[in-house]
This record gives structure tokens, sequence and C-alpha cells, in this order.
């Protein structure tokens, strides 16, 4: 399972878990949202880990996601946009894409 996190991006995550100063380990979860025919768009967020995620640890954070969501986690790249400090998460080359009767 290969996820790429630049380095400017790890360093804006670990900053905001940081931020959060909480007693229990905190997690990024991926989340693919519904985006129709093509690759799902993504989120994070910060949570607790829970048992039903699949999890891995990148440079000391831990990424973590459900399990339907694996699918799209081998090759997900994470960046950080330098202009306007937002995150970047794509797959660059999905392994599958799903039938649509819309193309």
């Amino acid at each position: 399972m290969k996820i790429e996190v630049s380095e400017l991006a790890l360093a804006k995550i670990k900053w905001l878990l940081w931020q959060e100063q909480s007693e229990t380990p905190l997690a990024i979860r991926v989340i693919s949202l519904t985006s129709g025919c093509s690759t799902p768009s993504f989120a994070l967020e910060i949570t607790e880990p829970k048992s039903d995620f699949h999890t891995k640890e990148i440079e000391g954070v831990l990424f973590a996601w459900l399990p339907h969501d694996a699918k799209w986690m081998d090759g997900l790249v994470i960046d950080l946009n330098r202009e306007n400090g937002k995150f970047s998460i794509y797959h660059p080359h999905p392994s599958f894409m799903s039938q649509c009767p819309f193309e």
C-alpha cells in the first residue's frame, strides 16, 4: 500500500495534529467522496482511530480509511498547494474505474 505525502503536506498535517493537543492518539482519515463516473474526490479529517479502520503510518502520522475505500488508497497522492494552503488529494492512476452509463 503506497500513499505518497509531500513533505509540505506532512508538515501541515503534523502542525494540525499538534494543535489538537489530544491525550488520545489521533489519525488523519482519508474519505472518498462521490464524484459520478470518474475517480472520487477526497477529504481529510482528524479523528480518533476506530477498530474498523485500515491504517498506515507515514513518518509518525497515522492515516486511516474505511475498508470500502481501500481500493483508492494504493497510489494516492496528498500534497499541499503553496499558494492557497489547501490540500490536494488525488489518485493519478486508479487501478479500476466503474462502468459509467453517461459516457
